[in-house]
C-alpha cells in the first residue's frame, strides 16, 4: 500500500512540473505569424452624441429637444436669444432626479413666442453610479443651432405633412431633399412610419436620421401615432423619442391662424382580434379621447382660429366602394366625423389608404374638404391671410393636386348665426 501511494505521488509532481513548463513556454512564446496581441479588455469607446438632436413638441413658449449618447450620460441643454444674450441651462429631473442614461429629452420651456433662439446639447458621461457618490468621464458639445417657437401672430408660414412610409429610408431622404423648405415651420408625420417598433435602430435609420439630416435640428415635427406605431415591444416607449406637449397622443396647438388638431385613431381592429393577445383597450382610449376632443371644440383658441385643421392618422370611408374598411375607421365615422361637421373643422389631413385622394365637401355627410396622402407624396400646407393652400405633390416634385380654402366667416358671425 505505501509503494502505491509513492507511485501516485511522484506521477501528481510529473504532471504539475509538465504542466508549469507548458505555461512558462508559452508566456514567452512570440504572437504567432499574422496575429496580433488581444486588445485591452478596459478599451472604451470615445464619448459621441451617435444621434439627433431632433426637436419635437412644439408650442409657443416651449420645445422639447431629443438626442441620443453612445455612452451613458447626464445631460442639458444651453440656449439663448440672439448671439448675446447669457446661456440658459435646462435639464430633465422628474421626482428631483436627473435623468441618466442614452436618450435624453429636456424641455425648454419660458420661451417667447416667434423669437429666435440658439441651443447646444451638452453631455457628460456618468462612468459610476454608487448610492453615494459619482465617477464622471468626458464631456461632449454640440455645435449650435437655431429654432423659433411656434406664434399665433405669425401672419404666413408653410407645413409639410408626409406619411405611411414604413420604414423606407432612401425614399425618404429623396423626397426631404425636394421640399422647398423656406417658409416652412413645421413638419407632421402622420403616421405608420415604422412598420412596427422592435428596436432602436428601427426610428434611429428609418426616421430619425434621415429627419435629422434634412430639417430635424432646427424645424420641429409632429408624430402622429399610427395604427403600425402601436405594435411591437417597443411600442409602449415611443414617446420617449417622439415626445409630445403633455404627455398624450391627442392635443391641439395654434400657429400663426391655424389650430391644429392632433387625434389619434388607434388601432384598425376590435381589441379582440387574436393579432392583439388581449393587450390592448382601444375601445375605451377612444371613449376618453372623445370627450376630451368635444371640450377642444369648444375652446376660445378653436373658435378663434381661422382655420382648423384635423391631423389624424386613419379616415373614415368617404366613399362607399372602399373596400378597405376597418373596426376604427368604423368608429371614426360614427363618433367623430358628426363633432367634425358640428364644430366647424376646415380640412382633415389623413393617411392610411396607401392611395392619394382630395375629397371636396359633401352635402350631407361632411362640411370640409379631407386630403389622404400616400406613401410617395408630399403635402404641403401655405397658410396667409384669408387663404390656406394645400398641394399634393409626388417626392420627386410632380404635383397632383391643390385646392384652396378660403377663411370662413370670424367666430362672432357664426355664433350670432346660430344664437
Amino acid at each position: 500500500m505505501p509503494c502505491a501511494k509513492r507511485f501516485f505521488s511522484i506521477i501528481l509532481i510529473l504532471v504539475l512540473i509538465v504542466s508549469a513548463a507548458t505555461v512558462q513556454a508559452a508566456s514567452n512564446e512570440s504572437p504567432a505569424r499574422g496575429t496580433s496581441a488581444p486588445a485591452a479588455a478596459n478599451t472604451v469607446e470615445p464619448l459621441r452624441i451617435a444621434d439627433g438632436p431632433w426637436l419635437q413638441a412644439p408650442s409657443e413658449t416651449a420645445v422639447t429637444v431629443v438626442w441620443r449618447t453612445n455612452l451613458r450620460c447626464v445631460s442639458e441643454v444651453e440656449f439663448r436669444a440672439g448671439e448675446t444674450e447669457p446661456w440658459t441651462r435646462a435639464f430633465s429631473a422628474p421626482h428631483g432626479l436627473r435623468d441618466i442614461g442614452h436618450l435624453h429629452a429636456v424641455r425648454l420651456e419660458g420661451l417667447k413666442p416667434g423669437t429666435p433662439y440658439r441651443y447646444r446639447v451638452v453631455s457628460k458621461e456618468v462612468r459610476e453610479h454608487k448610492p453615494y457618490s459619482a465617477t464622471f468621464g468626458a464631456e461632449v458639445r454640440s455645435d449650435e443651432y437655431s429654432f423659433t417657437p411656434l406664434n399665433p401672430a405669425k401672419t404666413a408660414f408653410s407645413f409639410i405633412v408626409l406619411n405611411d412610409r414604413h420604414e423606407k429610408a432612401a425614399p425618404l431622404r429623396a423626397a426631404l431633399q425636394n421640399i422647398r423648405w423656406d417658409g416652412v415651420d413645421l413638419v407632421v408625420l402622420n403616421g405608420d412610419m415604422l412598420n412596427y417598433f422592435e428596436s432602436e435602430p428601427q426610428a434611429f435609420n428609418a426616421i430619425i436620421a434621415p429627419c435629422v439630416e434634412a430639417f430635424a435640428k432646427s424645424i420641429p415635427f409632429v408624430y402622429v401615432r399610427g395604427n403600425h406605431e402601436a405594435r411591437g415591444m417597443l411600442a409602449r416607449k415611443l414617446m420617449d423619442y417622439f415626445p409630445t406637449p403633455d404627455g398624450r397622443y391627442y392635443y391641439a396647438f395654434t400657429h400663426g391662424n391655424v389650430r391644429f388638431v392632433v387625434l389619434d385613431s388607434g388601432e384598425d381592429k376590435p381589441d379582440t382580434s387574436p393579432e392583439y393577445s388581449g393587450l390592448v383597450d382601444f375601445d375605451r382610449y377612444r371613449a376618453g379621447q372623445t370627450e376630451w376632443l368635444k371640450a377642444e371644440m369648444q375652446s376660445r383658441a378653436f373658435r378663434r382660429a381661422a382655420f382648423r385643421v384635423l391631423l389624424i392618422h386613419m379616415p373614415f370611408n368617404v366613399i362607399e366602394e372602399d373596400k378597405a374598411q376597418s373596426y376604427g375607421r368604423k368608429y371614426i365615422r360614427d363618433r367623430w366625423a358628426p363633432l367634425f361637421h358640428q364644430a366647424g373643422i376646415d380640412l382633415m389631413i389623413s393617411a392610411h389608404t396607401h392611395r392619394v385622394s382630395v375629397h371636396p365637401p359633401q352635402k350631407g355627410k361632411w362640411n370640409y374638404p379631407i386630403v389622404i396622402g400616400a406613401p410617395n407624396t408630399v403635402i404641403r400646407g401655405d397658410a396667409a391671410g384669408n387663404r390656406l393652400k394645400l398641394t399634393v405633390a409626388e417626392d420627386n416634385g410632380t404635383v397632383r393636386h391643390e385646392l384652396e380654402i378660403a377663411r370662413r366667416a370670424p367666430w362672432w358671425h357664426r355664433w350670432l348665426q346660430m344664437n
